[in-house]
């Protein structure tokens, strides 16, 4: 039942990537997020690297907020400047490095639980990846029902963006207190 914990990160981030993203990357980010946690476990399972567990519990974080920061300066910069568009859609290319720094606590999961006896590796790796695409999936979902919220001529790309953002930053606090 403790790999179902290790995709809420996936759930969190894909509430902030949800605004920002468009409706053909759904299934592929979310793909992304359980692949890079299937293999995450594997890399951990198998090769029993070490990892100080301050890497796999700070770095995600310290990336969430960075990215959050990021995209709020953005926003920002593209409100003031008014050209939304070009700068909006080049810094949206880094939302696909999150599954992967996502992934280390599952590196650290498999190097300190493993798996349980008479269990298949490939089978725990299956289930976090299968976790973890579901949960991001469903997060994909709360974030675009949260937008809705928002009436749709303020729904502009450059508040999207500062919304996703800030959403980025509140997900790198509840991955701190929770993850």
């Amino acid at each position: 039942m403790g790999f179902l914990l290790l995709g809420v990160d996936s759930f969190i981030a894909c509430i902030a990537l949800g605004p920002i993203i468009s409706r053909r990357l759904y299934v592929p980010i979310a793909a992304m997020f359980g692949i890079c946690d299937g293999l995450g476990f594997l890399l951990g399972s198998a090769f029993h690297w070490s990892m100080p567990d301050s890497i796999g519990t700070n770095l995600p974080t310290v990336v969430l907020t960075l990215l959050g920061l990021y995209w709020v300066g953005i926003a920002c910069f593209c409100a003031f400047a008014g050209t939304a568009q070009n700068y909006l859609a080049s810094s949206r290319w880094l939302m696909w490095i999150l599954p992967v720094v996502l992934s280390l606590d599952n590196v650290t999961y498999g190097l300190v639980d493993g798996i349980s006896a008479h269990a298949s590796v490939w089978v725990s790796a299956g289930e976090q990846a299968l976790s973890s695409a579901l949960l991001a999936a469903a997060g994909l979902a709360v974030g675009i029902a949260l937008v809705r919220v928002v009436p749709e001529k303020k729904r502009g790309p450059v508040l999207l963006n500062a919304v996703a953002g800030g959403a980025m930053i509140v997900a790198a606090g509840a991955l701190r207190l929770w993850g």
